[in-house]
């Protein structure tokens, strides 16, 4: 008896061990991927980034190019080659002559189109082309304003089932920015924040004249308003993934943010090696 339940301890182990081979095997990985990491702008650390990021990247199997600068977009023999584009550049206050310009664009465009992921967080890819519409759809998004400034705000997390969130409970971003975004109501969003501070409400405390254009609560009462966070979109074949979290690379010191940042790198770098998902579920049709 007890050689039958040996041997049957056995097959289970063994059982286990495969599944969880085969499943490791599934998941999105690093290991061998181009990357190109663009970084720049006057905001958010754009160096920093790629210090804190590229050597991370490096240590999961990635290969990485780094540009501090739009151009690299204009090669197209690199670009052709690349699994997944990493931007931490912030458009406001750059120089026009450092802004992405339009045959950079279209190399991004054609790259991403053709499977190229495109990954990033905070303004350095939600607020990194302000003139050009089809940059932000291809984000899937566009940074308005960020009410109350400096602030802490709970992120809720809405898809538990999706890879990129699975197992990540809800959690706390404390002394950073919360993004108010125009939206496309296509992407599939993966966690959620609500305005909730009284201070976001101030037009009975301002005179027009006192009006700044990033106080958007001025004209629109916000309170409540429920903002998507985390998201992930297609564009063409090209795989993009997006966190508004990381106005300060102190965020990063979260484990939910980081954990969630580096699996959407992992799961945007696929879009060369794996079927397309299925992912637009409009909210108007519910």
């Amino acid at each position: 008896m007890n050689y039958y339940k040996f041997i049957f301890f056995l097959l289970v182990t063994f059982t286990f061990s495969l599944s969880f081979s085969q499943a490791q095997s599934n998941s999105p990985s690093l290991k061998g991927k181009n990357i190109i990491f663009v970084y720049g702008g006057s905001l958010h650390s754009p160096k920093e980034s790629a210090d804190l990021f590229v050597p991370i990247l490096e240590a999961e199997g990635a290969k990485v190019h780094v540009f501090d600068n739009f151009s690299v977009y204009e090669d197209q023999k690199l670009m052709s080659k690349t699994d997944l584009i990493i931007q931490a550049f912030t458009d406001a206050f750059t120089p026009v002559e450092n802004r992405m310009n339009n045959k950079q664009f279209k190399g991004l465009q054609i790259a991403i189109l053709s499977g190229t992921g495109f990954s990033g967080w905070h303004g350095g890819l939600g607020d990194s082309n302000r003139v050009d519409q089809r940059y932000q759809f291809m984000v899937g998004g566009q940074f308005v304003a960020h009410p109350g400034g400096m602030t802490n705000y709970k992120v809720k997390i809405i898809d538990s089932i999706d890879a990129i969130t699975q197992n990540i409970r809800d959690f706390t971003v404390k002394n950073t920015e919360q993004y108010y975004m125009l939206i496309d109501p296509n992407i599939k969003v993966l966690a959620v924040s609500e305005f909730k501070n009284e201070t976001y409400q101030k037009s009975d405390k301002l005179k027009l004249e006192q009006i700044n254009y990033l106080d958007i609560d001025v004209e629109n009462d916000i309170k409540g308003s429920i903002m998507p966070v985390i998201w992930k979109k297609y564009y063409g074949k090209g795989r993009i993934f997006y966190s508004s979290i990381g106005h300060n690379l102190s965020d990063f010191d979260t484990y939910e943010v980081m954990n969630i940042q580096m699996r959407g790198f992992r799961w945007a770098s696929e879009g060369k090696y794996r079927e397309k998902e299925n992912i637009i579920s409009p909210i108007f049709n519910q």
